[in-house]
C-alpha cells in the first residue's frame, strides 16, 4: 500500500495538476483580463479610429500640397506619346472592428438601421491604402498612377459562423513615368 501512493502522487502532480492550474489561469483572464480590455476598447477604439482617420487625412493632404495634384486618377489616362516607362503599383491593408464596435454593430442590427461603425471602419481603410498606393507611386518614381482600381475581400475563416471579422482592401493601379 504505501509503494502505490508515491504512483498516485505521481499521476495527480502530473495529469491533474496542469488541468486546475489551466482552470485557475482561465478563469482569472475572464473574469478581469477580458472585461478590462473590453472596457479599454470601449474607451480607446472610437479615438483611435478618429486619430487613424485624421492622420491618413494630414498624409494625404501633404501628398498632394507636395506634388501640387493628386497623382492618383481612376482614369486611363488618355494617349499620350510621351510615356518613358509603366509599371504595377499596388497597396493593401487589413481592417476590422474592435470588440466594442462589434457590440455597437450587433446592436444596430437587432434594432434596425444602418450600421455606420462599420461603414467608418471600412470607409478609414479605404482611404488609408489609398494613401500606401500614393506614397508608394512616390517611392518607386511614378509621375502618375492611371486606372486605379480599388478591391475589398473578407477575411473570415470559413468555418467560422460569426461573420465577418475583418476585410482586406488592396489597391493597385498602372504607374507612369513621363520623358
Amino acid at each position: 500500500m504505501a509503494a502505490e501512493f508515491p504512483l498516485v502522487l505521481i499521476i495527480l502532480v502530473i495529469f491533474v495538476v496542469p488541468f486546475i492550474i489551466f482552470a485557475l489561469i482561465w478563469t482569472f483572464f475572464f473574469s478581469f483580463v477580458y472585461p478590462a480590455m473590453f472596457l479599454w476598447g470601449m474607451l480607446t477604439s472610437g479615438r483611435n479610429l478618429d486619430n487613424m482617420i485624421q492622420d491618413t487625412n494630414n498624409r494625404e493632404r501633404g501628398t498632394k500640397e507636395s506634388l501640387g495634384r493628386d497623382p492618383l486618377t481612376t482614369v486611363d489616362g488618355g494617349y499620350r506619346d510621351d510615356v518613358r516607362d509603366a509599371g504595377l503599383v499596388y497597396a493593401s491593408g487589413v481592417f476590422g472592428p474592435s470588440y466594442w464596435q462589434l457590440l455597437i454593430g450587433w446592436f444596430n442590427n437587432m434594432f434596425g438601421g444602418s450600421v455606420t461603425i462599420f461603414q467608418k471602419v471600412i470607409s478609414a481603410g479605404r482611404a488609408e491604402v489609398m494613401q500606401r498606393l500614393r506614397e508608394n507611386a512616390m517611392t518607386a518614381g511614378w509621375d502618375d498612377v492611371i486606372n486605379v482600381r480599388i478591391d475589398t475581400a473578407d477575411m473570415t475563416p470559413q468555418s467560422s459562423q460569426r461573420g465577418v471579422r475583418g476585410v482586406e482592401v488592396f489597391a493597385y493601379g498602372t504607374g507612369i513615368r513621363y520623358s
